[in-house]
C-alpha cells in the first residue's frame, strides 16, 4: 500500500492573464501610434479601463500566487515532522502487535504443554504420547476441529471417564465422531464447550442424566437421536430411560461409535467453508510450531540456566548501547544541569528563604521514606520525626560544644581569674595557666580519638590510644581543683560542661518521636514512617490472650461434654426414631392401589433409615 504524500500548486491562470494583459498592452500602443499619424485623437478610454481592471486582477492574482507559494513552503516544512511522527505510529503499531504475538504464542505454549502432560498420564501406554498427538491431529483434520481443542477434549475425557474406554485409540475415535456430530448440529463453540463439559462428567460417571441430558438435548440433538437409534426407541424415550439411570456410559460410547459411518456420510456431505480452512490452517500451524513452542516451555522450566546468561548479555547490550549514545546522555544531562540551575538561580533570586525551605521539605520527604523502608525490611518501628529532631539535635550540640562553650568557659575563667588573683595571685596565675594547658590537651584528645574511631572501622583493628590522654585531661582536673582547695578558691562564673551526642540525639529523637505519635494519633496517619504491623501484632497479642481466658475450663466440664457426645453418638444408631409424613388424598378400590401404597411406604421408610444414621441399626 503506497501513500502519497506530494502537494502540487499548479497557477495557470496567472499566465494567461499576464499574457492578456499584455496583448492589452500592444494593442493600446497600436492606437497611439495610429493617433500619432493621423493627427487625430482615437478614443482609447475603454481600452485604458480594462488594462487598469486587468492589471488590478493581476496584481490580485500576484498576492494569491504569494499566498499559496506561502502555503507550499509551510507544508514542505510540516513534512518532516510529519514523517517522523508517521515512522514512530509505524514502530508503536510494530512493537504492539510484536507484543501480542509474543503473548498468544508464550499462551499458546504453556496450554500445549498442560495438554500434553494430560495425554501423557491418560496414554494407555500401547502408543507414545507423540504418536497419540498424531493420531489426535488426523482425527482434527478429518472433523475439521481445532486441535488444542480436540486434544483437551480428548485429554479431560480420558483422564475423567478413561474406565469407560477399552484403549486411547477408543477414547481419540470417540472424540472425533462427538465432533463431527456438533458439526452437523450446528452447533457453536460455546455450545460445543458446554456439551463436551456434561458429556465428560456423564461418562466419568457412568450415567447419562438429569443436567447432562438436558445439555446434550440442546447443545447436540444428533448425539441423542444415535442413542436412540441404538436403543431402538423413540427420541422421547430415552428420557425416561435416563432418569432410570439406564443410559450407560458404555451405551453412549457404543452409539456414537456404531453410527460412525452415517455420521461421516452425513458429515461429508456438508461443504467446507473458509472458517473450516481457517481452522484447518490455524491446526496445520499449531503443529508445525511444536518445536518452538516447546523450546518457550523449556526456556520457562529452565530460567535458573538461561537467567544469568540473559542478564549477561541483557547487561553487555545495555552498556554498549550505553557507551554508544554516552555525547547525547552527557548534551541531554548538560541541559538539564544548565535548566535546573536557571531554575534555581531564578528561585533563589526571587525568595533565598523559599529555595531553603523547599530543599529542607525534598530532605524530609527522603528520610521519612528511607526510616519506612528501613522498617519494613528489619520490622522496626523507628519513628522519622524523631529521627530528624534527633538529628537537629546533634547538629545543636555540635555547634554548642564547637563554638559557644570553648567562648563561655574561657571567659568564665577570665572572670573567676580576675576575682581570685587579688585574694592568692600565685594560686589564680598557676590555675589559668594549667586551664590554658587542659584546653590544648582537650582539643589533641578530641583529633586523636576521632583517628581511633576511623581506625577501629576497619573489620579485625581495635586500638586504644586516648587512654593515656583521658588520665593525662583527668590529671589536670584533679591538679586544678586541689589549687582551689587550698586557696580558697571562689567561683563567680561557673564552667559549663560538654553535651554529649548521644544524649542529644537520644533527647531529640524521643520528643521527635512523641510529637509524631501525637499527630497520627489526631490524624490517623500512624503507618507513616513507622511499621504498620505494630498495631496488628498488638492486637492480636491481646485478642489471643482474651481468647486464652475464655478458653480455659475445668477438667470436670470437658469429661462431662464428652460423655454427653458419646451418648448422643450412641442413640443415633441404637435408638434411631423414624418418623415417616405421608398425606395421601387417593381413593384405594383395588388391592393393586394398596401394593403401591405399601411399596412407597417401604421406599420412604428406608429413605429415613438412610438419613438418620449411616451404619447397622439394631
Amino acid at each position: 500500500m503506497a501513500v502519497s504524500q506530494t502537494l502540487q500548486l499548479r497557477d495557470s491562470m496567472s499566465t494567461a492573464l499576464q499574457r492578456i494583459a499584455s496583448r492589452m498592452d500592444a494593442v493600446n500602443q497600436r492606437f497611439e501610434r495610429m493617433q500619432g499619424l493621423a493627427e487625430q485623437s482615437v478614443p482609447t478610454d475603454i481600452y485604458d479601463r480594462l488594462q487598469t481592471e486587468l492589471g488590478a486582477v493581476r496584481t490580485q492574482l500576484q498576492g494569491v500566487s504569494d499566498e499559496f507559494t506561502q502555503l507550499a513552503d509551510r507544508m514542505q516544512n510540516a513534512q518532516p515532522p510529519a514523517d517522523n511522527l508517521l515512522g514512530s505510529l509505524k514502530r508503536i503499531g510494530a512493537a504492539v502487535i510484536g507484543s501480542q504475538m509474543v503473548k498468544g504464542i508464550v499462551s499458546m505454549s504453556d496450554e500445549l504443554t498442560q495438554t500434553t502432560a494430560r495425554l501423557n498420564l491418560m496414554n494407555d501406554g500401547l502408543q507414545t504420547t507423540a504418536e497419540l498427538q498424531e493420531m489426535i491431529y488426523q482425527s482434527a483434520v478429518r472433523s475439521r476441529g481445532v486441535y488444542t481443542d480436540t486434544a483437551a477434549a480428548v485429554s479431560k475425557m480420558g483422564l475423567l471417564a478413561g474406565d469407560a474406554f477399552n484403549s486411547s485409540e477408543e477414547t481419540v475415535a470417540f472424540v472425533e465422531q462427538l465432533n463431527k456430530q456438533f458439526k452437523i448440529a450446528g452447533t457453536s463453540q460455546e455450545g460445543q464447550a458446554a456439551a463436551m463439559l456434561q458429556l465428560t462428567q456423564a461418562m466419568g460417571a457412568g450415567v447419562l442424566r438429569g443436567e447432562e441430558l438436558n445439555s446434550v438435548f440442546e447443545q447436540a440433538p444428533t448425539i441423542i437421536q444415535s442413542i436412540a437409534d441404538y436403543l431402538d426407541v423413540t427420541v422421547g424415550e430415552v428420557r425416561g430411560l435416563a432418569s432410570e439411570g439406564k443410559i450407560t456410559a458404555d451405551i453412549v460410547k457404543n452409539a456414537v461409535i456404531n453410527a460412525a459411518d452415517e455420521t461421516n456420510a452425513r458429515f461429508e456431505s456438508i461443504p467446507m467453508t473458509w472458517a473450516d480452512v481457517w481452522t484447518q490452517a490455524t491446526t496445520l500451524a499449531t503443529v508445525a510450531l511444536q518445536p518452538l513452542l516447546d523450546g518457550i516451555n523449556w526456556l520457562a522450566n529452565n530460567l535458573e540456566v538461561i537467567a544469568p546468561l540473559i542478564l549477561g548479555i541483557g547487561s553487555a547490550v545495555g552498556i554498549l548501547a550505553l557507551l554508544a549514545n554516552w555525547a547525547n546522555i552527557c548534551a541531554g544531562a548538560t541541559r538539564l544541569w544548565v535548566a535546573a540551575q536557571v531554575l534555581l538561580n531564578t528561585a533563589w533570586a526571587t525568595s533565598p528563604i523559599g529555595v531553603v525551605i523547599a530543599l529542607i521539605l525534598v530532605l524530609v520527604g527522603v528520610i521519612f521514606a528511607v526510616v519506612g523502608a528501613m522498617n519494613k525490611a528489619r520490622n522496626t518501628t523507628v519513628r522519622a520525626l524523631g529521627v530528624i529532631t534527633g538529628a537537629f539535635a546533634v547538629a545543636g550540640a555540635f555547634i554548642y560544644n564547637t563554638f559557644y562553650l570553648p567562648v563561655w568557659n574561657l571567659f568564665a575563667d577570665l572572670c573567676n581569674f580576675i576575682g581570685n588573683v587579688f585574694n592568692d595571685p600565685i594560686a589564680a596565675i598557676e590555675i589559668l595557666f594549667l586551664q590554658l594547658n587542659q584546653r590544648v590537651v582537650g582539643v589533641v584528645r578530641s583529633m586523636v580519638r576521632a583517628i581511633e574511631s576511623l581506625i577501629n572501622q576497619i573489620p579485625g583493628v581495635e586500638i586504644n590510644i586516648t587512654s593515656g590522654l583521658d588520665q593525662f585531661y583527668d590529671s589536670y582536673s584533679q591538679r586544678i581543683q586541689q589549687i582551689k582547695d587550698e586557696s580558697g578558691w571562689k567561683e563567680f562564673v561557673q564552667r559549663k560542661e560538654a553535651i554529649d551526642y548521644d544524649v542529644a540525639y537520644n533527647t531529640g529523637y524521643n520528643w521527635g518521636a512523641n510529637l509524631q505519635d501525637s499527630i497520627a494519633e489526631k490524624l490517623n496517619t500512624s503507618g507513616i514512617g513507622v511499621n504498620p504491623t505494630e498495631g496488628l501484632l498488638a492486637d492480636i497479642a491481646d485478642n489471643t490472650g482474651k481468647i486464652a481466658d475464655d478458653m480455659e475450663m475445668p477438667s470436670e466440664d470437658l469429661k462431662l461434654l464428652r460423655d454427653i457426645a458419646e451418648r448422643q453418638e450412641i442413640n443415633r444408631y441404637t435408638t434411631a426414631e423414624i418418623r415417616v409424613e405421608m398425606v395421601n388424598n387417593n381413593t384405594i378400590s383395588s388391592e393393586m392401589d394398596i401394593d403401591g401404597v405399601v411399596n412407597l411406604l417401604e421406599a420412604k421408610v428406608s429413605e429415613q433409615m438412610a438419613i438418620a444414621a449411616e451404619g447397622v441399626h439394631i
